[in-house]
C-alpha cells in the first residue's frame, strides 16, 4: 500500500498478485477457456446445478438478487431481470480457472 506522503510511490511496494476474478487482465493463461464456455452454454441449467456446490450455488443466487434488485423487482421489471443461469455459468468458469491454476502450480498438467 502506498502511503500518503510519499508523492512519488515507492520502489519496494509489495504487489497484489491477479486473483480469479482479474480475468480480463489474464485470460490467455487459461486453456481451453473457450471450450469450456461452448460447453456451459449448450449445458441444461439442470445439469448446472448439479455440478455446482451448495456454497457456489449460494454465491450466484446471491450476485443474481443483487443485480436483480435483490430479488424482489417490480412486477413491471420482470423482462429486465437477467437470468439466474448467467451467474451459475460464472461461477462454474471461475471454479474452471481455480482448478487449471492449482493444477498448473502443481506441475500436474502444462498448457497446451
Amino acid at each position: 500500500m502506498l502511503k500518503t506522503d510519499d508523492s512519488k510511490g515507492s520502489q519496494n511496494q509489495d504487489q497484489e498478485q491477479l486473483g480469479d476474478s482479474d480475468v480480463a487482465l489474464h485470460e490467455n493463461n487459461i486453456p481451453y477457456k473457450t471450450e469450456f464456455s461452448a460447453l456451459l452454454a449448450k449445458m441444461s441449467i439442470k445439469t448446472m446445478e448439479m455440478l455446482l456446490t451448495q456454497q457456489q450455488k449460494q454465491i450466484a443466487v446471491a450476485l443474481w438478487e443483487a443485480c436483480n434488485y435483490g430479488g424482489r423487482p417490480k412486477p413491471e421489471n420482470m423482462g429486465d431481470m437477467e437470468p439466474l443461469r448467467l451467474y451459475y455459468e460464472w461461477v462454474l468458469r471461475m471454479e474452471h480457472t481455480k482448478q487449471w491454476k492449482i493444477a498448473q502450480k502443481s506441475g500436474k498438467l502444462r498448457t497446451p
